[in-house]
């Protein structure tokens, strides 16, 4: 099933927003990070809380420089987002939490439709695209 989530211009890099289709009744959160687009399950697997609902961030990774002074620096702003409520972290890009754990978030496919394309689909019927004035994304689920 494909679902249309709204216009590109909608959903600017760094920003999200929670659909509901008829399939999935938590909802999925749709993501932008830096143009890719990026879809999740909205329950935390640790307790069902509405993880699409949390803050979308960045996580901390040790690094040994040359000095060989250990150092924490703040690394992938605005792929990581966390559980409201009770702070677990998932990597948007994947589903798979940001430590050593089995649980993931389903994620599911989105793509980027030229209105064209989208007309396309909704008809059935095959054309060739002429212009590309916008873009949708659309989620399948």
């Amino acid at each position: 099933m494909r679902y249309v989530v709204g216009p590109v211009a909608e959903l600017p890099p760094g920003s999200s927003t929670i659909v509901y289709p008829d399939k999935v009744k938590s909802g999925v959160g749709v993501f932008n990070v830096d143009g890719e687009f990026f879809a999740l399950k909205n329950t935390c697997p640790h307790m069902g809380g509405p993880l699409c609902r949390g803050r979308i961030r960045g996580t901390t990774a040790g690094a040994l420089p040359a000095d060989c002074q250990p150092e924490v620096r703040w690394v992938r702003q605005g792929e990581i987002v966390s559980c409201p409520w009770h702070h677990w972290e998932f990597d948007i890009k994947t589903g798979r939490t940001i430590f050593e754990s089995r649980q993931k978030v389903r994620s599911y496919p989105v793509s980027v439709e030229t209105a064209e394309e989208l007309e396309r689909l909704k008809s059935g019927v095959e054309t060739v695209p002429v212009s590309v004035e916008g873009a949708t994304i659309v989620l399948e689920v």
